[in-house]
């Protein structure tokens, strides 16, 4: 196996980690909100959000994402797990965009955005289509 493939099996399985975990934290916290709804879990639910995101995505100023400020289902990444299609393109030697196509109800497609950045590989950004749309939209991580 050449280093290149071994590098975009890599980046597959570092955003399925994040997807996969923050898919998990997120009905997690939906399950405990639908059975105690008068509890704010909100602060919980942000400090263990921010610990999955800082570890897996770029540290840069968003205006929106990175900031965990909703939960619910489905999941943000819902049917990544399970995904009938994965590619990585290596962009440049330090961008790689990871692509994800799914049989949910939604039939979503998602795409992140990594970067390289002091030798570590990052999830700089993401998109998603539903129901074989044309257009991406912005999914803010």
């Amino acid at each position: 196996m050449t280093a290149d493939n071994e590098l975009k099996i890599e980046l597959i399985n570092s955003v399925l980690e994040y997807a996969t975990q923050m898919n998990t934290l997120e009905l997690s916290f939906s399950k405990l909100d639908d059975e105690n709804p008068e509890k704010d879990y909100f602060p919980e639910y942000k400090k263990k959000y921010l610990h999955i995101f800082k570890k897996y995505c770029t540290d840069k100023k968003r205006s929106y994402g990175g900031q965990g400020d909703s939960y619910g289902e489905p999941a943000q990444y819902d049917g990544i797990e399970n995904s009938i299609e994965q590619k990585t393109e290596l962009k440049t030697k330090s961008r790689a965009e990871v692509y994800f196509k799914t049989k949910n109800s939604f039939d979503a497609e998602y795409l992140f955005v990594l970067l390289k950045k002091s030798g570590e590989w990052k999830i700089d950004s993401a998109k998603y289509k539903w129901y074989k749309q044309e257009k991406w939209k912005t999914l803010h991580l």
